[in-house]
């Protein structure tokens, strides 16, 4: 029944989330998230955020691509940046007790940053799976004309567009967000908040175009 789509349920917390990175491969060992931002809406209202950045205890060294377009802050994490123990706490804490995790490219991306860091303190994310919500993913079902069918989960219909391309076709948040006309300050992007702060906008777009 339309009353049980997620748009029309103001109860739902969302945590979006965000990770900025020293390289841009999903192998652990060469990658290790630097910035991880996260924003808890209820409603489609914000109503906390957190901003971590992160000092690693590693040789591993910014690549020159992730330093270009992150704008890596190497002084101001060097000054400011916590533990990754003294985050994790946090991190896991909103991502265990959210409805549902939302992320741009977060099936492609950042989902195998999540999965590590929790490998890390000796847990797994089989309990987070299925909240995850890929706007990336349901960009795609809308601008391909591909709507979720009755007998595929959630999860299963995004996995499904995350895999499949359109040529000519871009999903990305700033086509997005010009696609939709929302003003924001595109020139910041690749910085976490920034980016999560137009996830949301893009997000309350989206979630009256799809039915989930």
């Amino acid at each position: 029944m339309e009353n049980e789509l997620l748009r029309f349920d103001k109860s739902k917390k969302l945590v979006f989330i965000d990770c900025e990175t020293l390289n841009l491969c999903l192998n652990f060992c060469q990658n290790l998230p630097w910035q991880v931002a996260m924003l808890t809406t209820v409603g489609g209202k914000k109503v906390d955020e957190r901003d971590f950045l992160i000092k690693w205890d590693t040789s591993l060294k910014i690549s020159e691509d992730a330093r270009r377009i992150t704008r890596y802050p190497e002084e101001l994490i060097a000054a400011t940046g916590k533990k990754f123990d003294d985050v994790f706490g946090t991190i896991s804490d909103w991502l265990d007790n959210s409805d549902y995790i939302v992320g741009h490219n977060v099936l492609g991306f950042d989902i195998y940053l999540i999965k590590e860091m929790y490998l890390l303190k000796g847990r797994n994310i089989n309990h987070l799976v299925e909240k995850f919500i890929d706007t990336n993913c349901l960009a795609k079902g809308i601008k391909y004309g591909i709507p979720k069918i009755p007998k595929e989960s959630l999860i299963e219909y995004q996995y499904k567009l995350l895999h499949t391309y359109k040529k000519g076709i871009k999903t990305n948040l700033t086509a997005l967000g010009k696609d939709y006309s929302i003003e924001h300050d595109y020139d910041n992007l690749h910085n976490a908040i920034v980016d999560l702060e137009l996830n949301l906008k893009v997000w309350n777009k989206l979630k009256f175009q799809i039915d989930i």
